[in-house]
Order: structure tokens, then C-alpha cells, then sequence
């Protein structure tokens, strides 16, 4: 059943009271090894999508944040990292003149799009995730197959960084004249996935569902799988037309041509990986597979995800 939020209904949760988000020193010597660089100067960037729509990108271990304003406010989706947060609130002053946002919405729990969540909580009238989400931004976890941090461990946020207004299955957002249709993936990269879309503006978030023409992530501790994101890549592919632009989680936009080539793409590896899997292959032997290796040359590896951790998932 479709759950229907409009502001004039949640006006009333703009008065929390929240405290500091969270400030993970473990990504401090990861940033300075992989960018040559200080997490305290990230450098932030953007991109005009459309008007009032614009792709919020950084230098460092930080996932996409897309910002949607209009005469009612602006609508963020993803906050990146706590320490990026004094940056990417100056480039949505620098890109809008808006000085809090309205609404945040999260797309998965995993820290490049929620670790800024508790600090944003003073800024804005409300957040929005799926259910299984906010449960897993207030749980102690680790995530498992990092490329550049395998075993990472995830610490509980605080109370405010979980969404104050949750879902299970869709949501329906009216805000600055645009219908919103926020839409539940089961078992995707997480168990808490969601596609956002734009209806008017004919734009759909993916989210973790694609990173940046890359490996996926499949957090199989966190409810994802193989299965779950090709549903949903697929969901996302049907949800649009040849006009749509689709928001990934890493990089830049794609074309409804471009996602539907990667997701062809997708399908091929995993149909081999799966071929190989019946011929109980091992890990070992199927990474060195010359059509795995070919196909494999396709995706571009990022600090997520490469071949070599997709594949473990792939097998799980």
C-alpha cells in the first residue's frame, strides 16, 4: 500500500531536538593513502542536470548527492561524509542560495550516503529512508568486501541520523509541484533500497544499484543479492523512457541507452559466474577465467567495489 506525505501533514517535525552526527576517524588514513589528500579539504563538485536539479559529487570516499530545489526548498538526497558536511552545505548555498534543506532522503544505509545523516538533523524539517534502513544506521555492523576497506566496521549513529518518517513498500512525496514516488527494492545492494523518481522532471535516483559504470556492491550481511539488484535495475529501466536520466550512486548521470547496456552487461557476468558456479568452480579458478576477465573488462573498479569482491558476492 502506498503511503501519500505531503509537507503540510509533517510540519509538525521540524521541531526535534538532535546532537552531532558521526565523525569516523578509521577513513581519515584511507582518504590521505588512496587521494594523496586531507578528509579536511575535500573537494566538492557539481554538475546542472536540469533546472533546479544538480549531481553533488567529491573527491573522496563519498557516494553522489543529488540536490532538488524549488520555491518550497530543496529536497537532498545523501549526505556523503560528517566531515565533507561544512563543503556540501556551501556548494547548496553557492548552487541555490537555499541555506537548510527541506528534506533528506537515504537511500541505504552505507556510510558514503548516510554519514552526515545526525548532522543534517538540526537543518531541516525531515528525513526519509525505508524502514530497514534507518534500523541499520542504528545498529552496530561491518560491512564485509570493501575494496578499500574490506571488513570495514559501521558504528551505530546516533538517534537522529535514522529517518524520522520510514515506509516499507512506496511513498508518494508532493513537493515543490513535483510528485515524488519513492520505491522499496527488496534484497538490491541492501535490503533497504530504494528508487527515487522524479516523475515530472522525468529523473529516477538508483542509488547503490549502479556505482559510476562499476562493479555492484551486494552487502549480502546487510540483506542484498545478485537476484534483488537485477530486479531492480530492471524496475528502474521499466519506471522510465528514452528521455529519463538516471542518478547513480558514484559518477555521473546515465541515459535510459546507457543503463540499459550496463544491465545487459551485468546479466552476461553474472549468467557466466553462474555457469561456472554449476561446474563448482572455485573462487580461485574462476578469477582466473579468460571470459570471466573479458567481461570483466567492461566495469570500471572504485572504491566500493572490483571484481574480485563483486565476485564473492556474486557467490554468496
Amino acid at each position: 500500500m502506498k503511503k501519500i506525505i505531503s509537507l503540510s501533514i509533517l510540519s509538525f517535525l521540524s521541531n526535534f531536538s538532535y546532537s552531532l552526527g558521526t565523525l569516523d576517524p578509521k577513513l581519515d588514513s584511507i582518504v590521505e593513502r588512496e587521494y594523496n589528500s586531507r578528509i579536511a579539504q575535500p573537494e566538492i563538485s557539481h554538475r546542472e542536470i536540469k533546472q533546479g536539479v544538480y549531481l553533488i559529487k567529491c573527491n573522496t570516499v563519498c557516494g553522489n548527492s543529488l540536490l532538488v530545489y524549488g520555491k518550497d526548498g530543496g529536497i537532498l538526497i545523501n549526505s556523503m561524509l560528517a566531515k565533507t558536511l561544512p563543503w556540501l552545505r556551501k556548494k547548496i548555498r553557492d548552487i541555490s542560495g537555499i541555506n537548510n534543506i527541506k528534506i533528506l532522503i537515504t537511500t541505504n544505509a552505507h556510510f558514503w550516503n548516510s554519514n552526515a545523516n545526525g548532522l543534517f538533523g538540526g537543518m531541516m524539517d525531515f528525513m526519509i529512508s525505508h524502514k530497514n534502513t534507518r534500523k541499520r544506521i542504528l545498529s552496530n555492523s561491518v560491512i564485509e568486501d570493501l575494496q578499500i576497506l574490506p571488513g570495514y566496521s559501521q558504528e551505530r549513529h546516533v538517534d537522529n541520523a535514522g529517518a524520522r518518517v520510514t515506509f516499507l513498500d512506496e511513498m508518494e512525496l508532493n513537493f515543490n509541484q513535483e510528485k515524488v514516488d519513492l520505491i522499496h527494492l527488496k534484497g538490491a545492494s541492501t535490503d533497504g533500497d530504494i528508487l527515487i523518481f522524479f516523475k515530472k522532471k522525468n529523473i529516477i535516483h538508483l542509488g547503490d544499484l549502479v556505482l559510476n559504470n562499476g562493479f555492484p556492491f551486494i552487502n549480502n550481511d546487510f540483506g542484498g543479492s545478485t537476484t534483488g539488484l537485477m530486479i531492480g535495475l530492471k524496475k528502474a529501466l521499466d519506471l522510465g523512457n528514452e528521455e529519463t536520466i538516471f542518478i547513480p550512486g558514484l559518477g555521473n548521470e546515465m541515459s535510459y541507452k546507457e543503463l540499459s547496456n550496463y544491465i545487459s552487461k551485468l546479466n552476461q557476468l553474472l549468467t557466466h559466474i553462474k555457469l561456472l558456479k554449476s561446474s563448482s568452480l572455485s573462487y580461485e579458478k574462476i578469477l582466473q577465467d579468460e571470459t570471466f576477465k573479458e567481461i570483466s573488462t567492461n566495469f570500471q573498479e572504485n572504491f566500493i567495489s572490483n571484481k574480485e569482491s563483486f565476485l564473492k558476492q556474486a557467490l554468496r
